[in-house]
């Protein structure tokens, strides 16, 4: 079996005999249903695959479609002038990047339909090669823009660039209430939805399907599109293994499956690392090794948010999931969208978020980990190993001094005392859970919370953290809430550590064990 990895192009897929797994039914079923619509899913997700789909559809290519669903249902096959532009292979982060991106797609829409000396900005070229290629030839336009929001997401934290993007995107998505009537068919993706940029109120009506029960297995593949196409696959994955086929199928459920992106949906895996395991027959961290999004990073550094509530399942409502306002506002909407996090459960108008599979879990606290620390990987792991020796040694000094010696070199950008705290925490919790170890922040016990717990083959830690204060006073309040007498410790010792993190150090000052 040929694997499609790295290739987004419907017609090579098929002209090159690579596995597709067939979304055309979905594709007959949206192009049937509306004219203008906006699909958000995480980066590696088939959305490019899904807009040249579409691109092929409308150019009537019928011949690169025989034997799919849609080859029963379409009878027409008309083609349709067909504007495809795509924002995913550039960067964005300069002056004038996306203006020569854009600038660079009306010259060869103007070099095929026309252009007039009197349309000057990029809005009215856009609308003037509307016109012209609907005059052309008889037929309104399909316009498909892959990736719309990167030259957003890429400028988070640059505000003047960012607003220069901006107007360039509102002067092109503007249009399509302008010509509105030599328009056919409209398709924006993205991995985030801007809520307060202004981009979805110039466009006109875009329907969103990002959470739509109809379309919730329009990108990545499902538990039986898995077992339809690639049982073949996990039977020679299984005997490579030495193992059944039912032990592959679960592995690869727990690894990458698991995503939600509506009420009903059902389980979803992620495209690009099932592939690429199956591919391999290794069971890796494959999304996470293409790069974590450096937005995602700059939102969490510049906020005081808790990492530690992703141990536990976080609570949103529909709009609170469907939008990030500028980009800063929403770190729950933005790591939904991201694909860090997704829906678990729906109740009464509540969504229950949490990581939807075992790579995103282990893949997020690691990678996370290391801009947090602004360490390269080498030496991120080399640390974490050397962490993870003493903890399972149960040396509590060694351990401690290790923490110490990582926090030490970790670049604190901020002298704002409550981002320092908030970092201080989320670097302990991501230390600890990136040995592997099942650590749990501010557990719940009858007389209080424990700040960190955490347990080994022979120890229970329990450890409490003071800000600018004493280690004595932290192990203090471990005996006088009397937690070590909650926990249930199996015969095992249990190790009272009280710290102490000094914000002018920015550093563990001390600790006590008792």
């Amino acid at each position: 079996m040929k694997f499609p990895i790295g290739i987004q192009t419907f017609e090579k897929i098929i002209e090159g005999g690579y596995v597709y797994v067939d979304k055309t039914d979905l594709v007959y079923k949206l192009v049937s249903s509306g004219e203008y619509y906006f699909l958000s899913r995480p980066r590696r997700f088939g959305k490019s695959l899904l807009t040249t789909t579409l691109e092929s559809y409308f150019l009537g290519k019928k011949e690169l479609f025989k034997g799919l669903a849609i080859d029963s249902l379409e009878t027409e096959w008309i083609e349709y002038p067909v504007f495809h532009l795509d924002f995913s292979g550039n960067k964005y982060v300069k002056e004038n990047e996306l203006d020569s991106v854009v600038n660079l797609f009306l010259e060869k829409c103007e070099s095929k339909y026309g252009s007039n000396a009197s349309e000057v900005t990029f809005g009215s070229r856009f609308q003037g090669v509307i016109q012209r290629a609907y005059e052309k030839t008889g037929k309104k336009v399909v316009i498909l823009v892959d990736e719309y929001d990167k030259p957003l997401t890429d400028t988070i934290g640059d505000t003047e660039i960012q607003d220069a993007n901006r107007s360039v995107l509102q002067s092109l998505y503007g249009v399509f209430k302008n010509a509105d009537r030599y328009i056919k068919f409209t398709f924006l993706t993205g991995v985030t939805r801007y809520g307060k940029l202004g981009i979805f109120s110039a466009a006109n009506n875009l329907k969103d399907i990002s959470n739509d029960d109809n379309y919730s297995s329009i990108c990545g593949i499902s538990e039986r599109e898995l077992h339809k196409y690639f049982d073949g696959e996990i039977e020679s994955f299984a005997n490579k293994k030495d193992v059944s086929k039912d032990e592959i199928y679960e592995s690869l459920k727990k690894k990458y499956d698991g995503y939600h992106f509506s009420e009903e949906s059902e389980d979803i895996y992620n495209p690009f690392s099932l592939l690429n395991s199956l591919a391999d027959r290794k069971l890796s961290n494959y999304w996470f090794a293409t790069g974590t999004p450096t937005y995602l990073v700059k939102i969490l550094k510049k906020q005081s948010y808790d990492l530690t509530t992703f141990n536990k399942e976080i609570v949103s409502t529909a709009e609170g999931i469907a939008s990030f306002g500028n980009g800063e506002d929403n770190i729950v909407a933005a790591l939904y969208q991201s694909g860090y996090l997704t829906i678990k459960s729906y109740e009464d108008d509540i969504y229950k978020l949490g990581f939807p599979n075992e790579e995103v879990a282990d893949g997020f606290v690691r990678y996370l980990a290391i801009e947090f620390a602004g360490k390269s990987m080498n030496e991120w792991d080399t640390d974490i190993y050397t962490l993870k020796q003493h903890i399972r040694n149960d040396d509590v000094d060694s351990f401690m001094t290790q923490m110490q010696l990582i926090m030490s070199e970790v670049p604190f950008e901020s002298n704002e005392v409550k981002l320092i705290e908030a970092n201080f925490r989320n670097l302990l919790y991501l230390m600890i859970r990136a040995t592997g170890f099942n650590v749990t922040v501010e557990r719940p016990v009858l007389s209080g919370r424990i700040d960190v717990f955490f347990e080994t083959n022979n120890c229970v830690y329990i450890i409490e953290c003071k800000r600018d204060g004493s280690a004595q006073e932290a192990l203090a309040q471990i005996d006088e809430k009397r937690y070590a007498k909650k926990i249930s410790s199996h015969d095992k010792k249990i190790m009272k550590i009280g710290v102490n993190f000094s914000t002018k150090e920015k550093n563990l000052s001390e600790w006590v064990v008792g």
